[in-house]
């Protein structure tokens, strides 16, 4: 018997390509999980801004446009910064920001490019050493510290797989001179024509009948191969999870001698809006400036009602107080244009996510590859974003769970 838990995009696309008796168990009552959607007020949401990056990854695309087709879209994102909305990623589009701070930005990047490269100890170094000072304290500094709400000098460099990318010297030059560039590893996203929860009632439809919803894991018994759900106990001879990480350690019996605190992560509060009409045409905008208490705000690609996102980070457990976040949310949306007055937000709800985004703090590359292997010696495969503890995209995750499957199959 094989089980899975979780019914997400990676459960559910290791569930897909495990042959023999496969089961998976979901505590949900829908598919989906984080790649799914809610409903709220007569309104459905998906959890903040999810797409897939078809970039490098053919057979992922070839693969999940069979259940549902998708429209792709050339990413139209940016930096609410200095009272100007400028083209993401900022490195490539200088040409937008005021002349005095361009021309020391310019001079302190293409300094760095002429540097020998060489190990950076944190976060805060690498940045320094390829983007200068002045860009450091100008955005990266400010909204990294929003986003993470810790010193960068405590986070690792080279975790965020691309997502910060180093421009060439030849491309700052025409980046502050022009006003277009496509870079990073997201240049287009795509999303399901009919809505990302509709894609999931496909791509779990050849599964029916083999998802248990409402079970959700109490304990993991790797010597005896047995798992506990508040339903009932089962038998497995290989086990995917896609639960976090520090859930799943605390789920082992006998318990490990690990803390499992000892994997950080951030919790981060998704504020899902109704609005009146679209007042701005971006698909996502950061917002590193200290007076806005959101780090990003964007627009859903569903059609029909005007559905759009802000996102804060939380600390984990941190209590909601609604009132405020009322007036936050008020307040970010009229800064960034994309409500005239109050009355055109129609509606919102608060959705907190306990556990959204890795911390790569200088401990993760001495723990997680480590725990990973020791579970997969329990016969234990912990993938995805969250089982596997990392930086991955939802394609990632589905090329991911597919190799795991292969693996199992094979073995």
């Amino acid at each position: 018997m094989n089980l899975v838990i979780g019914a997400g995009i990676s459960g559910l696309s290791a569930g897909q390509a495990l042959r023999g008796d496969t089961l998976i168990l979901e505590k949900a009552e829908t598919p989906g999980g984080l790649s799914g959607r809610y409903a709220a007020g007569g309104f459905a949401f998906d959890y903040g801004g999810h797409y897939f990056h078809f970039q490098g990854k053919p057979e992922v695309r070839r693969h999940v446009t069979r259940f549902r087709p998708f429209r792709p879209f050339r990413r139209d994102s940016r930096v609410l910064l200095l009272g100007r909305s400028i083209p993401y990623s900022l490195q490539y589009h200088l040409a937008y920001l005021p002349e005095p701070p361009r021309r020391t930005i310019v001079a302190e990047i293409l300094a760095a490019a002429e540097r020998p490269p060489r190990p950076c100890a944190s976060l805060e170094e690498f940045l320094l050493a390829h983007f200068g000072p002045a860009l450091y304290g100008l955005f990266f500094a400010p909204f990294l510290g929003k986003f993470y709400g810790r010193p960068l000098t405590g986070l690792i460099a080279g975790m965020d797989k691309g997502s910060i990318p180093v421009p060439a010297r030849e491309q700052v030059l025409a980046g502050s001179r022009r006003r277009s560039w496509g870079e990073g590893y997201n240049p287009f996203f795509f999303y399901p024509r009919a809505g990302l929860q509709a894609f999931i009632d496909d791509y779990a439809r050849p599964l029916a009948g083999r998802i248990r919803f409402g079970e959700e894991v109490l304990a993991v018994e790797p010597g005896r191969r047995r798992l506990v759900t508040n339903a009932g106990s089962y038998r497995y001879e290989n086990l995917i999870s896609t639960m976090p990480l520090n859930r799943l350690l605390q789920a082992l019996r006998p318990r490990p001698a690990f803390d499992p605190g000892r994997l950080r992560h951030l919790s981060t509060l998704v504020v899902n809006v109704v609005l009146a009409r679209r007042r701005r045409r971006f698909h996502w905008l950061y917002l590193p400036e200290k007076r806005l208490p959101f780090y990003r705000a964007g627009y859903y690609p569903a059609e029909g009602e005007v559905t759009a996102y802000l996102e804060k980070t939380l600390a984990p457990g941190a209590p909601l107080d609604r009132k405020r976040l009322l007036g936050e949310t008020l307040f970010t949306l009229r800064e960034t244009g994309m409500i005239a007055g109050s009355g055109e937000l129609l509606f919102h709800d608060l959705k907190v996510i306990p556990v959204s985004y890795v911390v790569f703090d200088p401990e993760w590359p001495r723990l997680v590859p480590a725990l990973l292997d020791r579970l997969r010696r329990q016969g234990i495969h912990a993938i995805g974003r969250y089982g596997g503890w990392n930086y991955t995209s939802m394609a990632d995750d589905i090329r991911q769970a597919r190799e795991t499957a292969r693996r199992i199959n094979e073995a």
